[in-house]
């Protein structure tokens, strides 16, 4: 009898915290998702990922290009020599990039003027590449192979002059044969990837075709 009035008792517990749940939830309305296609230059505007002092306005993103290759047709892309005795990754790293989703964008500053009140740039660090089921990020030891004449990495923000554009590239990196979370290369080719690149209050992501 106890044992029943037990089991009652985690029902009524699970369902009212279900319900909980869901009262608190019903009324958040997610950010509108506006998507767009490669080519297609996307305004940032006053939209943000995560923080208020986040100031992209001014600036634009076009996806040009993009290609998936193993991690050693990435390094001869892009001319670097690997150091065998300093590597950039060890092989049982389990962050070694197997293989990277390279892609070629191209950032513009679309203002006439710079205005010293209004600190505007841009960052990589939140972008990501997002799959169904699955995401992928960027590797900050590629992002310096892929962008050689850049001072700074992935993390470090940057301002372009007003009426310039500047090229980049984002290696996005994943590993199949890893032990935990695998990704196949046909996991991500036969699904729709996109690369966003910002969350709020609107979500703007570009679809990526290979």
């Amino acid at each position: 009898m106890k044992k029943l009035f037990l089991g009652f008792l985690c029902l009524a517990l699970t369902v009212g915290v279900g319900i909980r749940i869901w009262n608190v939830n019903k009324d958040v309305e997610l950010p509108p998702v506006h998507t767009f296609k490669m080519s297609e230059e996307v305004a940032i505007e006053d939209n943000i990922f995560l923080d208020d002092f986040e100031n992209m306005d001014g600036y634009t993103v076009t996806v040009n290009d993009a290609e998936i290759i193993p991690y050693e047709a990435y390094l001869a892309k892009y001319q670097y020599q690997d150091d065998p005795d300093n590597p950039l990754f060890a092989e049982e790293d389990f962050l070694f990039p197997e293989m990277v989703y390279d892609i070629d964008i191209t950032v513009k500053n679309t203002k006439k003027t710079d205005n010293p009140k209004e600190q505007s740039g841009i960052n990589f660090i939140h972008y990501y590449l997002i799959g169904t089921d699955f995401e992928l990020q960027i590797s900050d030891e590629l992002y310096r192979v892929g962008n050689p004449d850049l001072e700074t990495g992935m993390t470090d923000g940057f301002r372009l002059r007003p009426e310039t554009e500047m090229n980049f590239h984002l290696p996005f990196y994943f590993s199949p044969s890893a032990i935990a979370g695998p990704l196949q290369v046909k996991d991500i080719t036969s699904d729709d990837i996109y690369l966003v690149v910002s969350l709020y209050p609107h979500v703007n992501q570009i679809l990526i075709e290979s």
